[in-house]
């Protein structure tokens, strides 16, 4: 299994970059929490419990569930952020779950919770479209 190569002044740099990530996705989560308690009718401003028209009842539906597919992505985004930072702590960020080299700096600037080599997350993406 490879060693990652990060020197501790990169995996600083590394760990800061995912705990804003986490600090930003965390508020997004919250936002959408509140948005839904207050609930899309009061959000809009509408003070009646019904909607007065089908296509008011279709946006309100179309909003809803574009908030809880948001809240599920950002609730991923939250968990690969933590298992991230595990990794930082654990001494082993940067390396590839699946092939076990070291992922590129590159990629981990543009994902920093990336947990796999573009290679493998490629043959993954692949796998599962085939599925499909």
């Amino acid at each position: 299994m490879a060693k990652p190569t990060y020197n501790k002044v990169k995996l600083k740099q590394f760990e800061e970059e995912l705990l804003q990530e986490r600090e930003e996705t965390m508020k997004v989560i919250r936002d959408i929490n509140a948005m839904q308690r207050r609930g899309v009718k009061d959000s809009g401003g509408d003070l009646s419990s019904y909607s007065t028209h089908q296509a008011d009842q279709g946006t309100d539906s179309d909003t809803l569930e574009k908030e809880v597919f948001l809240l599920e992505s950002m609730q991923e985004k939250l968990r690969n952020v933590n298992l991230a930072l595990n990794r930082i702590y654990e001494g082993k960020f940067g390396i590839c779950e699946m092939c076990h080299t070291e992922i590129e700096e590159a990629r981990l600037k543009v994902v920093p919770y990336a947990n796999m080599c573009i290679d493998c997350k490629t043959e993954e993406e692949n796998k599962r479209n085939k599925k499909r």
